[in-house]
């Protein structure tokens, strides 16, 4: 999977991360701004300078938006042309350290998060026992009472995606199926929103 996401970075990273504003670097920069308010953070309150946790940071379009209001950010991706290009793109934020997650959240400190998340991320995931993982590393990081946020792809009648998945079009859930893995990881589920589409959003809690 890394290499398939160093040659898209080489290629064209901002396109590959969120296509549609790559058309300026000024509308992908607001971009990561408007989805971190509207998607990630909506229904959820922080503490004052929280420690947060991206997985799949890409070039850090969303580490860069909550930089400003967090006290600690990791940001981690497993393509290191992605992190190469994140360590530019927020360059001016000296609470966001960069790290390479390659199947687990190596680097980040055990119960000391208050919010993991990932966004357009485990949709490009090829195998559940990757994301298992991830999801169990999310409970690991996070305190008690801190909040794991993150998308999956929804559109589980797509069932010839479970012999033709890849690094691009990755595995699928139903809700079911997302709140069984999320609950087996140890977290407890909250909200599942977007069952069938593009975007099934979990909101869950370490207890």
């Amino acid at each position: 999977m890394s290499a398939d996401w160093d040659a898209r970075a080489r290629r064209d990273a901002p396109f590959y991360v969120f296509r549609e504003a790559a058309e300026s670097p000024e509308a992908f920069k607001e971009s990561g701004r408007r989805d971190m308010d509207r998607l990630v953070l909506r229904g959820i309150d922080l503490p004052p300078a929280p420690v947060v946790v991206e997985i799949g940071c890409g070039v850090g379009r969303l580490a860069a938006a909550i930089a400003p209001r967090a006290a600690k950010v990791y940001a981690g991706d497993l393509s290191a042309e992605m992190l190469d290009r994140a360590r530019a793109f927020c360059g001016e934020h000296p609470n966001v350290e960069l790290l390479r997650f390659d199947g687990s959240l190596a680097g980040v400190p055990s119960g000391g998060a208050d919010l993991v998340y990932s966004h357009l991320v485990f949709q490009h995931v090829p195998r559940l026992k990757f994301i298992r993982v991830y999801f169990r590393e999310a409970a690991r990081v996070l305190k008690p009472g801190g909040v794991f946020r993150a998308n999956v792809d929804g559109r589980h009648r797509q069932w010839y995606r479970r012999f033709v998945a890849d690094s691009w079009s990755g595995v699928v859930f139903s809700e079911r199926r997302l709140r069984r893995e999320i609950e087996a990881a140890g977290l407890r589920v909250e909200a599942v929103e977007g069952d069938g589409t593009q975007y099934l959003w979990v909101t869950a809690r370490r207890a």
